[in-house]
């Protein structure tokens, strides 16, 4: 069930904080969050006319640019969030597994953009880095098993 139709928007993010990282900005956890747990619900202030580093891809021809702290939301390739659509037009993302108070908030960037130009060289460091984003068309299968539902549901539609 989503209980964040309910929450005024300016409370749905109240437990995050932005810190400065070696990669900029980020978005951290002010508490511990449980799996399946929404961390931060994001809201689309515009969409914008071509894709860019900082668009995000909800569907095949719109990209849209997203209020903070989402679009301060670093990419991983072992990210601790999903995403899932959400009625602002955005994506909420949905905690993995256990997220720790004080702990950076990240989430695939291929689980939402086809074709991907914001990663040109990975900065996660995690061990199943993968260099670069490309996107959900050339790492389709990987990001379905790994993912499953976490993807975004324009997504969903294309042939499995």
């Amino acid at each position: 069930m989503n209980t964040t139709k309910s929450i005024p928007p300016a409370k749905l993010n109240s437990n995050l904080t932005i810190q400065e990282t070696a990669k900029g900005r980020g978005v951290f956890a002010k508490k511990k969050f449980a799996p399946g747990e929404t961390v931060v619900v994001s809201i689309q202030i515009e969409a914008v006319p071509e894709r860019t580093i900082y668009s995000v891809q909800v569907d095949f021809n719109l990209h849209v640019k997203l209020d903070e702290p989402a679009i301060l939301t670093n990419h991983s390739c072992d990210p601790n969030t999903g995403v899932r659509n959400n009625q602002f037009g955005g994506y909420d993302f949905v905690a993995l597994g256990n997220i720790e108070a004080g702990e950076e908030i990240t989430w695939d960037y291929e689980t939402t953009e086809y074709e991907s130009i914001a990663v040109s060289r990975c900065l996660c460091k995690s061990s199943s880095c993968r260099g670069k984003t490309l996107g959900f068309k050339f790492r389709e299968q990987m990001l379905r098993d790994r993912y499953g539902d976490y993807i975004a549901d324009y997504l969903k539609t294309q042939s499995k």
